[in-house]
Parts: C-alpha cells; structure tokens; sequence
C-alpha cells in the first residue's frame, strides 16, 4: 500500500493523525486481507479506502508446495511477476523475497538471470511478499527473511533501505535485524556501504568461486569486481563491523577440484570472520552441471585437510524449482 497517498488522503479529509496509524498498523498485521475486514474502522471509511487504494500490491496466482517448502507466483500491479518462497525449518519459518523483476547479472548457476532485468521492487512489494506468507500461514508467522529471491537487492539499494527499515521496526514487521539476511552477488561498493550502516543485518556473499577467470565465466559482475576488489570490500566490512561474512559456493563439477579446494581455502583464511556455506547446485535449464556426490566428498575432504570450517546448507524446494537459482517466471 502506498502509505504516503495514504496519509495525503485522510489528511484531506481531515481526520485525526491516530487513523493513518492505526490503518498502518492493521496493514503490517497481515490479518487484514481487504480494508472491509477493518472493522475498527467506521464503514463510510472502509468504502473509501476501498475504492481508492489497494491494500497490497501483490496477487497470488499459483502457489505449489509440501509441509516444508512453497513458492508462489505474484502479480504486480503493472502485470509483472515475481516467485517468494517459504520455507519450514520447524525451529523457525522463513521467507525467501525477491528484489527485483528478473535480474541483469546473468550468473550461468541462476534462473533469474536468464530473464533480463525487468524492474526495480518498491518495498511495498518487497514488504508485501512478507506479509502475504503471514496470511498465508496464520496464526504462524515469518520469523526470518531472506534476500536470496529474484534478483541482486544491492543493485535496488534505496527500495532495500526503504524496505529493511519496515522490516525491522517495532511499528513495521518486527523481524529483528538478525533474523535478516541479504545476499549479493559483490557489489563491492555496496559491501562497502552496507558496512558502514552499521547494522546487526547479516551477510552472504555469493561467491561460487576464487579462480578469477572461471568465476567471470559463470558470474559476469566479476569482471566489474574482481576478486581482489571483492576480498578488500570483505575484509572493510568485518573489520567495521565485527560480524560473520558469509560465503556461498555452490558445488558444481568445475569448481570442486582440489586446486579450488586450495584457492577457496586462501581466500577464506584470509580472516576469521570469514565462514563458508556450501551449497549442493540446483539444476537450471542451460546451466552448469551439479557436483557428483564423489566429487562434493573430496573436495570437502581437502577442505577440512586445510582447516576450512565450512556448512554444507539443506537444499529446500528443488522439486518445485523453488531453491537457490530456480526462480523465475517465464516459464
């Protein structure tokens, strides 16, 4: 909902400052599903909200999935699509939120990337993916959130801002920042801002891999930011913030030989903040080729003969095309 044609709107009507919060805070509730069901409110109200506005700008149109994963398809105003997905961890629920329509850096791992670049998300439509899995799933509600959906949220960096300010706010959502997580692919000078926000948010870096000629092949922002570049933004940030940075490499069968083990050992010894999260390849039309289990078990082997403390992370929604790198909508 566009808050600030909102508060113009019962501004004109002059009625008193309490209504626009009050309307503010039913929205961000996520119990609401249209403003008639606002019944602290008075009827001649509810039917002006109504024709005037709408209260979320995200409309489900499919949604497929089990107990643990569900991703769903949503319209936007303008006709354009976006996927979110929850997922189940049954300590915690988290959603998994795009940024963008589609995504202009083209990694040869990714869905996305493979759209094009369509369009920034406003945080109401950022925000709205959240509120709408609390509808969704009500009484239970999203205790996490991730920015690992469609898109590179630091290349829509003001709609982030806007968005994670929402999110975090005791007037907003309420997801407290640690339960926040956003991934870049190295934007190095966002790292570099984001560092200085001097926030409790956490982050990934999108990293796959520490040869610099592979990693341009199959991330073409690299060739924007080299590795050297991305290492220095890495090492700015945990020394300004003093928190984990975290590293995602997906295991494919042309980075998981045992130089790679070696070089990603390198990189991540350069700090002891630095921690990586291993991720099984989720297939992709035209992509690359997953790690066969014998190779994933070596180069884990070299990793843990070198000193790497690593994770490898569960892959949720795969049969769905609802896990890291599956999302798009032009299918």
């Amino acid at each position: 909902m566009d808050l600030v044609k909102l508060k113009e709107f019962l501004d004109s009507q002059n009625l008193p400052a309490f209504r626009f919060r009050q309307i503010v805070k039913n929205y961000y509730s996520g119990r609401y599903a249209n403003f008639d069901q606002m019944t602290d409110l008075s009827l001649s109200l509810r039917s002006q909200l109504s024709s005037q506005f709408s209260l979320y700008s995200v409309v489900e149109e499919k949604i497929i999935g089990d107990q643990s994963t569900q991703k769903v398809l949503l319209k936007l105003e303008d006709n354009q699509k976006i996927e979110s997905v929850l997922m189940n961890y049954d300590d915690w629920i988290t959603a998994c939120v795009s940024s963008q329509v589609g995504c202009a850096l083209n990694c040869q791992f990714c869905a996305t990337g493979k759209m094009g670049f369509i369009r920034n998300l406003n945080p109401e439509e950022i925000i709205d993916q959240i509120i709408y899995w609390n509808q969704k799933i009500s009484p239970s509600f999203v205790g996490r959130v991730v920015f690992m959906g469609m898109g590179e949220p630091f290349l829509n960096w003001d709609n982030l801002l806007a968005a994670l300010e929402i999110i975090n706010s005791s007037t907003g959502l309420n997801i407290g920042a640690r339960k926040i997580s956003i991934s870049t692919a190295g934007v190095a000078d966002k790292i570099i801002e984001f560092a200085n926000l001097d926030t409790q948010i956490n982050l990934a870096i999108s990293l796959h891999s520490t040869n610099q000629s592979f990693r341009e092949t199959i991330m073409p922002i690299a060739k924007k930011y080299n590795l050297e570049e991305l290492k220095k933004a890495c090492l700015y940030y945990v020394n300004k913030t003093n928190r984990q940075l975290f590293f995602e490499y997906a295991l494919t069968d042309k980075n998981t030989s045992q130089n790679d083990a070696q070089l990603l050992a390198n990189f991540i010894h350069s700090h002891h903040l630095f921690f990586v999260n291993l991720i099984p390849l989720n297939p992709v039309e035209d992509g690359l080729d997953c790690a066969t289990k014998e190779q994933q078990e070596k180069f884990m082997n070299s990793l843990d003969q070198l000193g790497i403390i690593y994770s490898l992370r569960r892959s949720f929604g795969q049969k769905f095309s609802a896990a890291c790198g599956q999302l798009a909508t032009n299918k």
